[in-house]
């Protein structure tokens, strides 16, 4: 296996340093807009690619019922942004403002919220850099690979006050929320272990032809770069159309797909990891990249409760599962189902720890029967922003939710690439080598 060392360093986007960033933070630009009940909402898009496509036409479906329209779109690679622009204008029969970096969008003053959907690396410092220029933002998961620029994204959430809402679309799904109450209600009993599974064969992230799909003329490569600390680099087609392969723009499994997992487990037990461990590497598919294809993680929850989560490129048995086991029996999370498997019932100790502990088991709280839990309504992730753009009210995966998946990833991903464990401090807001 070969591993990459990770470096700590802190960065921030050369185009938006240069913009002034440090001193943004201090105050919301005097031209920041909130949105009234009757004012139509004027949506920026930020990084017009595949998913983009997906997300730019779920806020057109919205237009009538939420009196929004894409005004402006935004993306280095001049093809994405004409691409997107033509298709604007086709809905809506009027162009609209196109420009090439994130500062240009950000200096339009009548845009009220930016949709995001750039590169992995990109999320934090663009979001980060958008609020503090008065935008309310929607931003694709993972909020980010590298903690100093996550850390930065909550903190400039906090200090501004505006409107985020993650693309972890589950958490609109009323599911996660239900079994968060079923557990908290102690329906479960005490909650120890939880198992992630996410099988597929595939080689996954690979893009036909991204090798020469593009020049450096056609994008902006310094721009793309700015927000790491390899900015210097010769182009590289590969990696800037196939970043989800390649650290430090991904890293892979961790951010494409733990983070939709982990978020629910975060959501279910209403608390986030503090120690991760991880290991994996380039077991099959032997492309060039340098993100694992096989990846097996352990994270440690503060109250006792051990996660494993597991993903692998090479054979697709068994199918996906979320599962959380208590001593009252399981939680089928995905399936929306807890049944009594395996449990024995309540643990009671009196005197935890010493010598004379006394422990009594309450078999009758084990669970009887397969019990669908009471989940409130789903809400559609998109229609639920821009609802909380006109109200100023927490959408359903806000900026803390984003920070918690973002940790547990993280953890995993710097556990990989160091060989060690690494924690979490909560008090600190910090990440650190741990040993065993």
């Amino acid at each position: 296996m070969t591993k990459q060392r990770f470096t700590r360093r802190q960065f921030v986007g050369k185009s938006a340093a240069a913009a002034g960033v440090t001193a943004l933070a201090m105050t919301v630009p005097s031209y920041a807009r909130v949105a009234g009940a009757n004012d139509r909402l004027s949506i920026g898009i930020v990084g017009c690619g595949g998913r983009m496509n997906s997300l730019m036409s779920e806020v057109y479906k919205l237009e009538k019922k939420q009196n929004c329209e894409i005004t402006a779109v935004c993306d280095v690679w001049d093809q994405r942004r004409e691409e997107a622009a033509k298709k604007v204008e086709k809905w809506y029969g009027r162009a609209p403002r196109k420009c090439r970096t994130l500062a240009d969008i950000c200096a339009l003053e009548d845009v009220d919220a930016l949709v995001i959907a750039t590169a992995d690396f990109q999320h934090a410092p663009h979001m980060a850099y958008a609020v503090r220029h008065g935008k309310d933002v929607y931003v694709e998961k993972p909020l980010g690979v590298d903690f100093d620029q996550v850390k930065d994204a909550l903190m400039a959430v906090r200090e501004t006050g505006r409107i985020v809402q993650m693309g972890t679309q589950g958490r609109s799904n009323g599911n996660g929320w239900g079994a968060r109450d079923f557990i908290k209600a102690g329906h479960l009993g005490t909650v120890t272990y939880g198992e992630i599974y996410q099988p597929l064969f595939q080689e996954r992230w690979r893009i036909a032809g991204a090798e020469t799909s593009l020049t450096e003329k056609d994008t902006d490569w310094q721009e793309f770069q700015s927000y790491t600390y390899e900015s210097g680099k010769p182009f590289n087609a590969r990696h800037y159309r196939e970043f989800r392969l390649f650290w430090p723009y991904s890293s892979g499994c961790a951010a494409q797909w733990m983070s939709h997992a982990i978020d629910q487990v975060n959501l279910a037990l209403d608390e986030i990891p503090r120690y991760g461990v991880a290991w994996g590497g380039v077991y099959l598919w032997k492309d060039g990249r340098t993100n694992p294809d096989t990846i097996q993680a352990l994270l440690e929850y503060p109250r006792g409760c051990l996660v494993t989560y597991h993903m692998r490129l090479g054979n697709g048995a068994e199918g996906r599962e979320t599962t959380l086991y208590g001593s009252n029996g399981a939680m089928y999370l995905s399936k929306g189902y807890a049944t009594g498997d395996g449990g024995g019932g309540t643990v009671r100790i009196t005197n935890a720890g010493s010598l004379d502990a006394k422990i009594e088991v309450d078999k009758t709280t084990v669970i009887k029967e397969k019990t669908q839990w009471p989940c409130p309504p789903d809400l559609n992730h998109m229609e639920n922003f821009l609802d909380c753009v006109r109200t100023r009210k927490r959408t359903r995966a806000d900026i803390e939710a984003g920070y918690g998946h973002s940790v547990a990833c993280i953890l995993a991903d710097l556990s990989y690439r160091n060989g060690c464990r690494m924690e979490y401090d909560d008090t600190k807001m910090e990440i650190k080598k741990s040993p065993l």
